[in-house]
Formats: structure tokens, C-alpha cells, sequence
């Protein structure tokens, strides 16, 4: 064989050989890249629940004013005003919670009391079920009334929907204001003093 047609050929013999190994790393790497960047995202969505939603919602009750959360994650925020709780539920390759059940403590949230200086006043949990290419997950944050040990005063934030806002959105910024903060009128022995947060999806 010439050495111009025997070059040709290792030439090509090289490009096959690359190309397979670049598809044989794609094929078994893409999905391993995946899931740990969805690992990455589970982690996100839950510390914004754990901990930076309802440490905002929790300084606009106190001080008033207002902010915002962003989470550049693709998802559905609903906004559930009866139940009042907020969810977040988006896709994901991988889930580090059991399925089909509501996990976290005081789960599934039903409205549920609890004690000043004893609980928090929002309760986290979380819910995952499977899909045909991964999962979908939902986090949700509800807010209960929080009771004195006396009995006599309550403690509540009621999240509510601005004028023309929506209980649903796919948007990635939460807008949360102070609407008001009001004295009920004595139910027996007890007082709530409910506080009315805004939260526009």
C-alpha cells in the first residue's frame, strides 16, 4: 500500500476512534452530569425553604417594608391562601426524599398550632413523585398559628395574594410585603394578632 493511502487510512482509523470515544463519553457522562447539577438544584430549593423564604417572610412580619426571592430554577409556584402555604414543584433527575408521601415535621400541614418559644411559626414539607425520565418534587412552606403558654394571645401570618395578583405562576421572583397587622376579637380567653403578608407570584 502507498504510504499516501496508508496515511489516509490511519487518518481515518484515528477519527473513528475518536468519535467513538467522545460518543461512549457522552452517552455514559451527560446523565452523570445531569443529576449532579439536579443534586445541586434539590440543594438550592431546599435551603430557600429551610431557610431563606421564611426568614424574609418572618422579617417583613416583624419590621414591615418589603422584599423579593429569586430562584432561577424552571417551576410552579402556587400560592394556596386556605391552606396558606406557598409550594414550589419542579423536575429533577434525582431526589434525596421517599416517595409519594409528605416528609418533615408537622407533615402533611393542615393548619395545625403550635407554641411561642417552642415552635416556628412555618412548617417545611416535602413531596415526590416519580415520573417516566426522573422526578417531580414539591416543597412547601405553610405558616400555623403559634399560641402563648397561657393561652391567652396567638400569633399568626396569613399569606394572602395582592389586588390582581395570581395563586399560580411560573415566574422566578416572589415580591413579599407587609399588607397589615390586625387584633382580632377575643376568641374565649384568647387574642390573635394576625399579621397579612403579600406575597405576589
Amino acid at each position: 500500500m502507498p504510504k499516501a493511502q496508508a496515511d489516509i487510512v490511519s487518518a481515518v482509523i484515528i477519527v473513528l476512534l475518536a468519535l467513538s470515544l467522545t460518543s461512549s463519553a457522552l452517552i455514559w457522562g451527560l446523565p452523570l452530569i445531569q443529576k449532579r447539577q439536579d443534586s445541586v438544584l434539590v440543594a438550592r430549593v431546599s435551603n430557600i425553604f429551610n431557610q431563606d423564604l421564611p426568614s424574609k417572610i418572618g422579617y417583613v412580619a416583624s419590621v414591615g417594608g418589603s422584599t423579593t426571592l429569586s430562584l432561577d430554577i424552571d417551576g410552579i409556584w402556587v400560592l394556596n391562601e386556605t391552606e396558606n402555604s406557598i409550594s414550589f414543584t419542579f423536575p429533577s433527575k434525582v431526589s434525596d426524599k421517599g416517595l409519594n408521601q409528605w416528609i418533615g415535621e408537622g407533615c402533611p400541614f393542615t393548619g395545625q398550632t403550635g407554641t411561642v418559644g417552642i415552635d416556628k411559626p412555618s412548617v417545611v414539607c416535602v413531596f415526590v413523585s416519580q415520573t417516566e425520565t426522573g422526578f417531580n418534587i414539591t416543597y412547601k412552606i405553610g405558616f400555623r398559628e403559634l399560641i402563648s403558654s397561657d393561652g391567652t394571645k396567638g400569633y399568626k401570618i396569613q399569606l394572602v395574594k395582592p389586588s390582581g395578583g395570581v395563586s399560580v405562576s411560573t415566574g422566578k421572583t416572589l415580591y413579599i410585603s407587609q399588607k397589615s397587622v390586625s387584633q382580632l376579637p377575643p376568641v374565649g380567653q384568647k387574642i390573635l394578632i394576625k399579621t397579612e403578608i403579600e406575597i405576589l407570584l
